[in-house]
């Protein structure tokens, strides 16, 4: 892991992913950490509600996973990753701000297909940029980030629930949100992510006969 962290600091695209990938999973297991209490307590749903919420993200996961590479293809990866951004900060505020339960469904399948598309641009970027000697490193490295924010976040959502207020992770959340768009924009721009693209993925050398 201390060599896929090494390989991977070097590399402004896939370092830049896999830490806002960390600090993203902390604010949404923070928020799906106490979705329950938000469901019941300011939406008003039973658990046949509250089921159907997590419904709807995997409806928007399926029709992600569906549509993706068409999809992709259309907005370009740039404009994937960007929109993506926007989604998981509309999720945040939806979360924090809203009463509708409908609202906040339509923003859970939103974020479920933006979650499907992420995945499908990360994973080939980082596979395309990856030398296959380093791929297991680098794979469990990006791994250990997001694991590591999932952890974190399920701590913390409860704890600032506890203390501020059950919209307070959302806020939180909105707030990180937006502060990763304004710092990672520039990243993901057009040239940068076709450049990669562009670069064909590495291959494992030929077995010497």
């Amino acid at each position: 892991m201390a060599e896929g962290f090494r390989w991977l600091w070097g590399q402004r695209l896939l370092r830049t992913m896999t830490v806002l990938i960390g600090l993203l999973n902390v604010t949404l297991t923070a928020a799906v950490a106490v979705l329950v209490l938000l469901a019941t307590e300011r939406l008003g749903l039973g658990s046949v509600g509250y089921g159907a919420l997590f419904t709807c993200m995997a409806v928007g996961g399926v029709l992600g996973s569906v549509v993706g590479d068409r999809l992709i293809a259309a907005i370009t990866p740039t404009w994937t990753v960007r929109t993506g951004l926007l989604v998981e900060a509309g999720l945040h505020l939806a979360l924090a701000a809203s009463r509708s339960a409908v609202v906040v469904g339509f923003a859970l399948f939103a974020f479920g297909a933006h979650s499907a598309l992420w995945n499908i641009v990360v994973n080939s970027l980082r596979q395309r940029l990856t030398p296959p000697a380093l791929m297991g490193r680098v794979g469990s490295t990006t791994l250990f980030v997001a694991a590591g924010g999932n952890c974190v976040g399920a701590l913390l959502g409860g704890v600032v629930a506890a203390r501020f207020g059950i919209t307070a992770p959302y806020w939180v959340g909105f707030v990180v949100a937006v502060a990763v768009i304004a710092a990672t924009w520039r990243v993901f721009d057009r040239a940068t992510v076709a450049a990669a693209y562009a670069q064909p993925a590495p291959q494992e050398p030929a077995p010497v006969a």
